[in-house]
């Protein structure tokens, strides 16, 4: 209720030396890069109680760093 953040938890992000992540605009799913196992894994967030679960997608990616959302024009 005051807007403060808070830890709910942890969560493996499913690989090695994650370097980045991102939250989609509407804040349901989260993209992790893992730069030492070459993949981007994406969970779903919990809108009530903020914590991830893995959505089984993994994509491999050559030395993924960042993670950019653009918004459609």
């Amino acid at each position: 209720t005051s807007g403060r953040l808070r830890a709910v938890g942890h969560q493996s992000t499913l690989g090695r030396t994650p370097r980045n992540f991102g939250l989609v605009p509407d804040g349901s799913l989260l993209v992790a890069c893992n730069q030492a196992t070459d993949n981007v894994v994406v969970f779903k967030v919990d809108s009530e109680s903020g914590k991830l679960a893995p959505l089984g997608a993994s994509v491999a990616v050559p030395v993924p760093v960042c993670v950019k959302f653009l918004a459609a024009q």
